[in-house]
């Protein structure tokens, strides 16, 4: 069973209707804690790793990521305690798929900046203020190109609909529930040939759905599918997004057409046969 976390003091928040996903990747994540704990709070989802794994990238398809290249060893010189040679991997598969790195080092390594590793990463030495960390992290998503966008591509206008069913369709390329079209290799959920406008962990939830054949999904298991297991947070995130996913479907919780409540267990695809 996955543990909540005990909480004693805090404070309510912001409670977030859109988030965006970012991977924080460190050997000792007490150091950085204050930036995750920054980021969660300002509606980030973060990935909380120790090492990377080349296939969690594509998995998880964060929209940024913020490697911790400080030296594992205090005591020991920056060159023979924590190179970024354990981290040339990582920013070669983050240019691959065309998500942006954010590199902390400390006041020795940025000085020794000219790494040729670094290239297309932006530095930040740490630890500094998570505030002015979360800013730059923000300006890096801005500015990130549209071109590495998740909901990147040119799309087909007018995408034909085709005959609404109850059952699903599965081609290579598509997924159909009723009246909604999910292009894979776009990303792209169309009803009618509109598109709808869908963050990608909406897009994710409606894929998992769409996915299930009508199974029952808990929150424990959206959770796991759709945030990760490294995913720090409380089960309600998920009812957050269903609300926010339902509302962009124009569907209802007291009449679902798509998305179903099942008391006391969590939700289904609205298959009407299932009713």
């Amino acid at each position: 069973m996955r543990e909540e976390l005990a909480i004693t003091d805090f404070t309510e928040g912001v409670l977030c209707s859109l988030t965006k996903r970012v991977m924080l990747i460190s050997p000792l994540p007490d150091r950085v804690r204050s930036l995750l704990v920054k980021l969660s709070g300002d509606c980030f989802d973060v990935f909380s790793l120790h090492e990377f794994t080349a296939g969690l990238l594509p998995a998880l398809q964060p929209e940024l990521l913020v490697y911790d290249a400080l030296p594992i060893d205090k005591s020991a010189s920056y060159a023979s305690s924590h190179t970024l040679q354990g981290g040339a991997e990582l920013l070669q598969t983050a240019r691959t798929h065309g998500v942006p790195v954010l590199v902390l080092l400390n006041g020795e390594a940025y000085e020794a900046r000219g790494n040729a590793e670094l290239s297309g990463a932006e530095l930040l030495v740490w630890p500094s203020d998570p505030e002015a960390a979360l800013s730059r992290i923000n300006r890096m998503l801005e500015e990130r190109p549209a071109s590495a966008l998740v909901a990147a591509g040119s799309a087909v206008a007018g995408m034909e609909a085709g005959n609404p069913a109850d059952v699903l369709r599965n081609d290579e390329d598509l997924r159909t529930f009723k009246d909604i079209q999910i292009d894979l290799r776009r990303m792209r959920v169309t009803r009618g040939g509109q598109r709808i406008e869908l963050t990608k962990t909406e897009y994710d939830l409606l894929l998992h759905f769409v996915s299930s054949d009508g199974s029952v999904l808990t929150r424990e298991n959206l959770l796991d599918t759709v945030w990760g297991m490294q995913f720090y947070g409380g089960s309600n995130v998920v009812d957050v997004h269903i609300k926010s996913l339902r509302k962009k479907l124009k569907d209802s919780a007291v009449s679902p057409r798509y998305i179903v409540t099942v008391r006391g267990a969590g939700y289904r695809l609205a298959d009407d046969h299932l009713q």
